[in-house]
């Protein structure tokens, strides 16, 4: 009784957690399987050598390691620990479990007993705390001796002594080491670059660069197959398969008795070959007998299943998943076990045959609005706009806030897409929200992670498209910038991102608008750009703004868009002498929305997936205009 009860209970809480997921607009979740309870955001799985227990490392706001027990596909421990990286592994007798320790910049080690049962044994340090440390990917040489540690900040790898916990040598490697991948012989290793766009191969001991490949944007899980395609004549030893997060690609390199790498070939794992990016490829698992490739496409909620039997590798169907899938193992019954990130769960997955697969791709299809001939437009009168201004707020509304929602249009059903601070915003520049941010931005936002990497500047932070503004400087459009990755730090004011370097207003501050003020009365007696992009601290600054253009002359061919997607309570304003006045729009929105309302007006090109599909605030847009101006209200701000 009390069995059933925890288990209806427990379905009950993974319900609520699918339900509370911040996902973009239209959406949705609807996993194949069975799910299991796990802790937040599962990044890594290791399965035990014998196939009885799988472990799954958990780097959400509380980190953990969960035991799973393969037979029943339960949860039966769960270790707390400091913080968590972005790998697990097994020492060959299974005696052993190995885990990155993030920011505190240590190798977790533990004990595994043959009843399931995971012990702390001790942390071996990687050297002193630091602004920019943390310990991702870990691996085990075959013979047990030697640990290997993605050092990701100092862009090297660390050779452990397992027997002693001393750090032997470190040996460098392409910038942001994300994956790890011992050859079978223990006498090289591949890394996976995630800001080069490159896969390596060292020697060990001495870390000695053997060959390099180069792959997709984001190059994250690695995973190699010693399978021989029947009747072809080739030179490779081994397929080694590449996930490349930024793109909807996963790589397939060969790699030759003398060790030599080149690129097979590069199997698109997008809904169709014409989808944009947005799947993010970034777990990889293959199937026993080495003919399927499971593909964790984290955004997209879904694996792709692909047959790589023979020499052209193709993508035979989907099944859907739980939120942001991170990782997927091979169970030793053969069925899948998936790790979704957002879902705080694991999907477990029979394996798909070929009468299955198809009705699993409807399925996962149902669960995405994306559509090849998706299509979306703005009133006519839209073409009337011939400049956007675009406002990222901090900070909690205010009285100007209320007031134009009032006097505007009140659009009442905001969801942001994003489980940070961070997420949120990459969600609002860029349609999307790079694996990076997803991965590493929770510990940033729990206090463990002291770099804050996810607002430019970052290598392994760039988005598949770029931002709106390179976006719109792609299309020949000019742009002016105003606060939006800009570091006013003691040194001075930098900004962040390169392409905004000679288009951005270094005066400004985001609770004076008094600069972006000056610059619009320049521009009366000129041209203003068609996207100026704004942030804005205060309540006050927003009044000053949105009053000082609607005084311009400018207005009667203006679009104001304002948003703070990650207070408690988010806002988004929709001002434009074309939107609604005095209503009420009910019509669900989240940033990709916005973004899309922007690209419409200015006849650009979706960056995303996500905002290809997306639907526009078209409902908030009215065909004849109404230039009044706002008079900005009273504010101590």
């Amino acid at each position: 009784m009390r069995t059933a009860l925890a288990r209806k209970l427990s379905l009950l809480l993974l319900a609520a957690c699918a339900c509370a997921q911040t996902l973009p607009v239209n959406w949705r979740v609807q996993p194949a399987g069975t799910q299991a309870a796990l802790d937040s955001l599962p990044l890594s799985a290791a399965v035990s050598p014998d196939g009885r227990y799988l472990l799954a490392l958990n780097a959400g706001t509380h980190p953990s390691i969960s035991v799973v027990e393969t037979g029943a596909m339960k949860e039966t421990a769960r270790v707390a620990i400091a913080d968590a990286g972005l790998g697990l592994a097994f020492s060959p007798d299974g005696r052993r479990v190995y885990a990155g320790g993030g920011a505190r910049n240590v190798v977790l080690e533990f004990t595994f007993s043959p009843a399931g049962e995971l012990k702390p044994l001790r942390e071996i340090s990687a050297g002193q705390p630091a602004t920019m440390n943390f310990i991702g990917d870990v691996a085990v040489s075959p013979d047990g001796r030697t640990i290997l540690a993605g050092d990701l900040f100092h862009d090297r790898v660390l050779v452990i002594n397992a027997q002693s916990g001393q750090v032997t040598r470190a040996l460098k490697s392409g910038r942001r080491p994300y994956r790890i991948l011992l050859h079978p012989d223990g006498q090289s290793y591949f890394v996976s670059s995630w800001a080069d766009a490159s896969v390596y191969e060292y020697s060990l001991p001495s870390g000695t660069e053997m060959a390099r490949a180069r792959v997709g944007a984001h190059p994250t899980d690695l995973v190699l197959s010693n399978r021989k395609i029947p009747d072809e004549q080739s030179t490779w030893q081994y397929r080694l398969f590449v996930a490349a997060a930024n793109t909807n690609d996963v790589f397939v390199l060969g790699v030759t008795e003398s060790k030599d790498v080149s690129v097979l070939e590069t199997l698109n794992a997008g809904f169709s070959a014409v989808a944009p990016a947005g799947m993010t490829p970034s777990g990889l698992a293959l199937s026993a007998d080495q003919t399927r490739l499971y593909i964790a496409c984290s955004d997209v909620n879904a694996l792709a299943v692909a047959d790589v039997s023979e020499t052209r590798s193709r993508i035979a169907g989907f099944i859907p998943t739980g939120a942001y899938p991170t990782a997927v193992r091979i169970l030793k019954s053969g069925k899948l076990a998936v790790l979704n990130g957002h879902g705080a769960s694991m999907s477990v997955i029979e394996t798909p045959t070929d009468e299955t697969l198809p009705a699993l791709t409807t399925k996962a299809m149902a669960a995405t609005p994306y559509r090849e001939s998706f299509s979306d437009s703005l009133p006519e009168q839209r073409s009337s706009i011939e400049h956007v201004i675009y406002i990222l707020m901090d900070g909690a509304g205010g009285p100007n806030s209320a007031k134009l929602a009032r006097e505007f249009v009140h659009l009442n059903n905001f969801h942001p897409a994003g489980d940070t601070p961070a997420s949120a915003f990459n969600w609002s520049v860029a349609a999307i929200a790079p694996d990076f941010t997803e991965r590493l931005s929770p510990s940033f936002a729990a206090g463990r992670l002291r770099y804050d990497g996810f607002e430019g500047g970052e290598s392994a932070n760039l988005p598949p498209a770029g931002y709106l503004w390179s976006n719109a400087l792609s299309a020949g459009l000019t742009v002016r910038n105003y606060g939006l990755f800009v570091d006013n730090g003691p040194q001075g004011a930098r900004v962040k991102d390169p392409s905004l370097q000679n288009i951005t207003n270094m005066k400004y501050r985001g609770t004076d608008p008094q600069a972006f003020l000056d610059d619009l009365k320049q521009f009366e007696s000129g041209m203003m750009p068609n996207l100026l992009t704004v942030r804005v601290e205060s309540d006050a600054a927003l009044g000053r703004i949105v009053e000082g253009v609607s005084k311009s002359k400018f207005w009667p061919q203006t679009a104001i868009f304002a948003m703070n997607p990650s207070i408690p309570t988010p806002v988004l304003l929709a001002l434009s002498p074309y939107t609604r006045r005095v209503a009420t729009d009910p019509t669900p929105y989240d940033q990709v929305s916005v973004l899309r309302t922007i690209e419409l007006i200015l006849n650009l090109r979706p960056m995303t997936v996500f905002d290809f599909s997306a639907r526009s605030l078209a409902a908030a847009f009215v065909s004849m205009p109404n230039n009044a101006p706002y008079s900005m209200e009273p504010t101590n701000q």
